[in-house]
């Protein structure tokens, strides 16, 4: 059992917290894991919720869902904070990108390619998420950072999850990003000088 699928979602409470997470997710990774979850941070729950919809959508637990139109309404809550990534020959494009981004970011990224410097120097790490999903059917949960010059860093928490066509073919993702972080006034991408990636964790 994957620890999402031990995970009671919770929309009321945008922040998980560990007094919150079920026993069973704390005596399952216990037998692997040497750390507590006395200061342990297990995530975003708005991403865990999502990862949640999209275990519910898959018919085997060997293959991405396929993608309908009919999975839009459930995933409502998510849309201003997604984006939609499809592939041509020239790569990874974002064909959706949602009015949350857009705003926190100051661009629309539609139709332009995920390895775009516009997302600055965390570009060719998203590209390369993007690309490493396609090619697995694995989902991705990222953790990053991003440092700014003369201002405190921005934390991005970022989840991909994989679609697949009437095929099987993995042909489109559909990622969630969630910012946190202060003085993100318009132009605040221009100030980020690196992009350290924390952690990178591939969901069953």
């Amino acid at each position: 059992m994957s620890v999402a699928q031990s995970f009671t979602a919770d929309l009321t409470k945008f922040y998980s917290e560990p007094g919150g997470i079920s026993p069973a997710i704390i005596s399952g990774l216990g037998d692997a894991c040497s750390f507590t979850f006395g200061g342990f941070y297990p995530g975003d729950q708005r991403l865990w919720s999502l990862y949640e919809i999209w275990l519910r959508h898959q018919n085997s637990s060997h293959h991405a869902p396929r993608w309908t139109i009919d999975m839009v309404p459930d995933l409502a809550f998510w849309l201003p904070n997604m984006f939609e990534v499809r592939f041509t020959d020239m790569g990874a494009h974002f064909s959706r990108f949602g009015s949350g981004l857009i705003r926190a970011i100051g661009v629309d990224m539609t139709g332009r390619r995920a390895a775009s410097a516009l997302l600055g120097p965390g570009s060719e790490r998203i590209d390369s998420d993007c690309l490493q999903v396609q090619e697995t059917g694995k989902v991705i949960w990222s953790d990053d950072e991003l440092r700014r010059r003369g201002a405190s860093p921005v934390v991005c928490e970022r989840l991909t999850l994989p679609f697949s066509d009437a095929d099987g073919q993995i042909d489109r993702l559909v990622g969630c990003i969630y910012l946190q972080g202060s003085g993100m006034t318009p132009g605040w991408l221009g100030t980020v000088i690196r992009f350290v990636n924390i952690r990178n964790t591939v969901l069953d």
